[in-house]
């Protein structure tokens, strides 16, 4: 006898190779003697426990034998199915209760892969002195985020929206709210299939810090509970991804109480106690998380969608002709791919230094300031969600706002009525389907149902094609929001003849001109918010510039400094040298007005590009005055520092 089979390979030589195949021939199956092994005597509870014990790892390890991507949707597997039967069969249970644990089994499975990667890749990044990255958290961060991500992702407009995201991702990273409740915001993205939902959002986490998101393509019911076994805190701060709605069809109900209390509880049974008995086990999930689902449904489950805000990316003329522009550009021989790497962990270094301080406040108390329209039963998420917004880019902005210490000996920085008017105005651009989901597509075709009545009064119902010729779209489009429009909207209604709009409806059901009634203004928010943190009048002082001298005191940057630092955003730290502010308030939100006023009469004489003097007599280095204006600060035409990107 030989005691292994090198030693039968030394003895035998090239004869070695027959005996080991007769025994292979005569090898039994290892995963059908634990088949055979399943007891029969036991509730069919424990010959679960038994199967989950002894049987799936088996064939577990055979699927993830075939690539990490294998367990991503295990039970379409033939194998794996076939050998599920033959489980089922020998352990008399049901098929789906099987294919139910098993891809349990291997999304926990999947869930410490992805910890282990994540332990051996998170290893502490070279230091980065503030300097380096100061300049990206100076006054403007969200649109300097932005445009950085467009341009490194090739994305041709969609602005708005890619804001929203930007907003809604870096939303995890706030702090609870003192109710314990979740502050960051959630959205349901809609769009046409190959509309640029994915991209956008991949474009914009891109420079993100790798653990501040979670992307995925699939997920089963409990794949979330199961790992905090490996990772109590894989969840805190985080932004979660699927890559479309179906992904999180088995995750409505972890997703409603994340969402809203930003924390989730399971009552699971487990082999967890001695000799592999079942024992009751609690797995709690902790948040916050924030959410975008990209989708090209017009509605998800009732209950989650009132949690989040519903942005629409909508179409513009020209859209397809530049995003097909750009892809050709891919195949030219001169073509380069510009290397981002370090721009990207600059990003990440300056965004991880704002963790510090992740509560935000806004110290304004009017009766007012709150959503006031009962048309929308789940208003008052909506206001939350906008609230959101509102302290998710005063976080980002955490550098040029005042930080305080609240009673309970917390730091929080001080938002200000410029981030809310960032927030309303992001949200008016993209989420207004929010307050009333309807679409510019199903508006075209309610109009062109409305007119076709209106042209021929006796007919019930018109064909699809006429009602897409009217609305000049095609029969298709009608066909694929027909669903919606009859059973959610309910605002048309199928006939014998066709679709014809429900009874006595009319334009002003759908119209979408005062979609944002019941929300206060941006002009309101900042004449209440004045009121309340003007100083007692003194005489003979300028009181409004006291007031605006207070805000905007924290980690002011010399000028000279920004301007050699971040050349691209000179314009936007041209008064940093006194305060640091906002693109919008450098564009005539009436702040500082008698700080560095350039007069008519200095740049006829000097020039337009010579040095400036401020009000004191100094100069001011570097100040180019964008033509066609006086000089004055107050008098820049909004979006005026957006298109100006040099000066």
């Amino acid at each position: 006898m030989y005691k292994d089979f090198a030693e039968l390979f030394a003895a035998e030589g090239q004869d070695a190779k027959e005996c080991l195949e007769r025994l292979k021939a005569r090898a039994v199956d290892g995963l059908q003697l634990e088949i055979d092994g399943i007891p029969k005597d036991l509730s069919k509870r424990h010959r679960l426990g038994y199967v989950r014990e002894n049987v799936l790892p088996l064939i577990l390890r055979q699927l993830e034998a075939r690539g990490f991507m294998a367990l991503m949707d295990p039970i379409k597997d033939s194998e794996v199915l076939a050998a599920l039967d033959d489980v089922a069969e020998a352990a008399k249970l049901k098929v789906g209760i099987l294919k139910t644990a098993f891809a349990e089994e291997a999304q926990r499975r999947l869930m410490e892969i992805m910890s282990a990667a994540k332990a051996k890749s998170g290893t502490e990044p070279d230091p980065m002195p503030e300097e380096a990255y100061a300049p990206l958290l100076a006054p403007g961060v969200l649109e300097r985020y932005v445009k950085d991500a467009a341009r490194m992702h090739g994305v041709m407009g969609d602005q708005n929206p890619m804001k929203l995201i930007t907003l809604v991702a870096v939303g995890a990273q706030l702090e609870l709210l003192p109710n314990s409740k979740p502050l960051g915001a959630s959205a349901m993205l809609i769009g046409e299939a190959g509309r640029g939902k994915n991209y956008l959002t991949d474009a914009v986490v891109a420079p993100l810090p790798p653990d501040w998101y979670l992307a995925f393509e699939s997920a089963s019911a409990a794949s979330m509970y199961y790992q905090v076994e490996n990772d109590p805190d894989f969840l805190t701060h985080r932004f979660v991804y699927p890559n479309e709605a179906e992904a999180t069809d088995m995750l409505v109900e972890f997703l409603r109480p994340m969402l809203s209390a930003g924390k989730a509880v399971r009552l699971t049974v487990n082999n967890t106690g001695a000799n592999g008995a079942n024992e009751a086990q609690e797995l709690e999930v902790h948040g916050p998380i924030t959410a975008i689902i990209p989708t090209v449904r017009n509605k998800l489950d009732e209950q989650l969608q009132t949690r989040l805000l519903v942005a629409e990316l909508e179409e513009y003329e020209g859209r397809v002709r530049v995003h097909s522009r750009a892809f050709s550009r891919l195949l030219l021989p001169d073509y380069a791919t510009a290397d981002n790497a370090e721009i990207v962990r600059t990003w990440r270094v300056a965004l991880q230094s704002l963790t510090e301080v992740r509560r935000v406040v806004f110290s304004l108390d009017r009766e007012g300031f709150a959503l006031d329209n009962d048309a929308v039963s789940h208003g008052a998420r909506l206001w939350a969600n906008l609230l959101g917004l509102m302290c998710c880019h005063a976080w980002l902005e955490q550098r040029n706002r005042e930080v305080i210490e609240l009673p309970t000996g917390e730091r929080a920085m001080v938002a200000i009525p410029d981030d809310y008017e960032a927030a309303y105005h992001i949200f008016k651009a993209t989420c207004q389907r929010t307050v009333v989901n309807l679409s510019d597509t199903h508006r075209k075709i309610l109009n062109a149902l409305y007119q076709l009545n209106q042209d021929d009064p006796d007919t019930d119902g018109f064909p699809q094609r006429a009602i897409a010729d009217q609305a000049k779209i095609q029969q298709g489009t009608v066909s694929k929001h027909k669903a919606f429009l009859t059973m959610s909207a309910k605002l048309v209604r199928e006939t014998d003849h066709g679709l014809a709009l429900v009874s006595r409806a009319e334009p002003s059901w759908w119209a979408n001109e005062d979609l944002m009634h019941g929300f206060p203004s941006p002009a309101q928010v900042r004449s209440w918010w004045e009121e309340e943190h003007s100083p007692p009048e003194e005489p003979g002082v300028d009181n409004r510039r006291n007031v605006e001298n207070r805000r905007n005191t924290r980690n002011r940057v010399p000028y000279d400094e920004v301007r050699i630092a971040d050349s691209y955003a000179q314009n936007s730290y041209r008064d940093a040298r006194n305060r640091s502010e906002s693109p919008s308030e450098l564009a005539g939100n009436r702040r500082n007005r008698d700080s560095r006023t350039i007069t008519e009469d200095g740049i006829a004489e000097k020039g337009l590009n010579a040095p400036k003097t401020d009000g004191n007599g100094e100069d001011i280095p570097g100040i180019t005055v964008i033509p066609g204006s006086t000089g004055n600060q107050d008098e820049l035409p909004l979006g005026a520092l957006g298109d100006w990107e040099e000066i």
